[in-house]
């Protein structure tokens, strides 16, 4: 069989998230043995933390969104009759959501720490996203539900983490102001990424016309945010 159009720009968008998966596995073992083994320095510890949880849970969306899902196969593929490997996606999105809810719990409680230097404050802040993991995981609920709760409470931790960070940013000075002025830009730009690639059939269907557009730009801006906050953090180091 000749491999179509559709079928290439599906191993491209394949491809793209290979990427951010292998660049989220570098993370964490940078930061935890070459950042943290060294410095001991708890933001360290808990960066590598965010960037391992944010790795296993795309490696199951991966598997959910590529080969349990038939929507994935969109263009001519399901008139060549190419079919999901995978029966179901379900179990496969809910352990993604747990894991990236769980890495999310991770950054706000050190964001937390980091404003109140308070165990309270890491509590505090860590636990709605540890619920809303738990409740995506467990409980059993329909895809409109699931996007309902995903597409509510993820807009708002794509806007309250970068917020932290630039909160620490006006209150911090010199090389430190910057690397969490970038910190916060790079986080942004991680959850307009994740945000894009939950509403890409929306806006393949509704703006964009292809799937394409959204399929390179979701895991495209995700490395671009990767970057920053590599950097961010290296920023942070050097004070």
């Amino acid at each position: 069989m000749l491999q179509t159009i559709d079928m290439a720009i599906r191993e491209v968008h394949i491809g793209l998230w290979f990427l951010v998966v292998g660049y989220y596995f570098f993370l964490f073992l940078f930061l935890l043995f070459f950042r943290w083994r060294t410095t001991r320095n708890p933001f360290q510890f808990a960066m590598s933390l965010f960037f391992l949880l944010l790795a296993v849970g795309r490696v199951f969306y991966f598997i959910g969104d590529f080969y349990a899902d038939s929507t994935s196969l969109y263009g001519s593929l399901p008139s060549l009759g190419i079919t999901p490997l995978l029966p179901d996606s379900t179990p496969w999105l809910s352990m993604g959501a747990f894991f990236q809810w769980m890495a999310l719990a991770t950054l706000s409680a050190t964001a937390g720490f980091m404003i109140f230097g308070q165990r309270w404050a890491e509590i505090l802040f860590a636990v709605p996203a540890v619920i809303i993991g738990i409740v995506l995981a467990v409980v059993p609920m329909d895809a409109f539900t699931r996007q309902v709760i995903s597409g509510t409470a993820g807009p708002i931790y794509a806007l309250f983490i970068p917020l932290l960070f630039w909160y620490l940013a006006w209150q911090s000075g010199g090389i430190l102001r910057r690397s969490n002025f970038v910190l916060g830009l790079g986080f942004l730009i991680l959850f307009a990424g994740r945000v894009m690639h939950a509403g890409r059939h929306y806006l393949a269907s509704a703006i964009f016309g292809t799937y394409t557009i959204p399929g390179i730009l979701a895991p495209g801006l995700i490395v671009i945010s990767l970057i920053l906050i590599a950097v961010g953090n290296e920023w942070g180091q050097a004070q």
